[in-house]
């Protein structure tokens, strides 16, 4: 009997030791991969940031959410780059979209971007061989308010030159009015 019980209590033990596998094995992570390159023939610096994102669409009445996200600094590598982004496929409801984007900025200011849609994942979309084509992004002119700020500095230049005039000008002892 005691023999008995030990080999119950033996089982029982193995059987609860496995359920944290069995419960990891249920949720491997599933990636989305393939290659980024720009439309445009350019070199990256060294410091740019690579960016890749798998989203849910919005649909109406409710908002999109990020799923997974890979980011890698190109370290003077050039396009194409090679992506891998892993997802926990618990997260993935089968009757929503999903889609890859990318982005590759330099110094915090993204240069390049995703400006089409690529589906993933779920309705028959590829979840491997993703292949994304970046596009540059019109950086902002830095110069936008130099012209009014220049125009307001010679205002306020000529208007304290005007006061230092009536200043030096005055006679001795006669308030000049500000």
């Amino acid at each position: 009997m005691k023999a008995l019980r030990l080999a119950f209590v033996s089982l029982f033990a193995v059987a609860l030791m496995a359920i944290p596998g069995l419960a990891t094995a249920q949720t491997t992570p599933a990636a989305v991969s393939g290659t980024l390159s720009l439309r445009e023939r350019v070199a990256l610096p060294g410091n740019a940031v690579v960016t890749v994102q798998i989203a849910e669409v919005a649909a109406a009445g409710r908002t999109g959410a990020l799923i997974a996200e890979q980011r890698f600094t190109t370290n003077n590598a050039q396009p194409p780059f090679r992506y891998t982004v892993t997802y926990d496929p618990a997260r993935i409801d089968p009757n929503r979209l999903y889609t890859v984007q990318a982005n590759i900025s330099v110094g915090g200011q993204i240069r390049y971007s995703t400006n089409q849609v690529y589906r993933v994942i779920t309705g028959g979309a590829p979840v491997s061989d993703v292949n994304i084509t970046l596009v540059g992004v019109r950086l902002p002119n830095g110069n936008t308010g130099a012209l009014p700020l220049l125009i307001a500095g010679l205002a306020l230049l000529g208007a304290l030159a005007a006061f230092a005039t009536r200043r030096l000008l005055a006679p001795r002892g006669e308030r000049v009015p500000a």
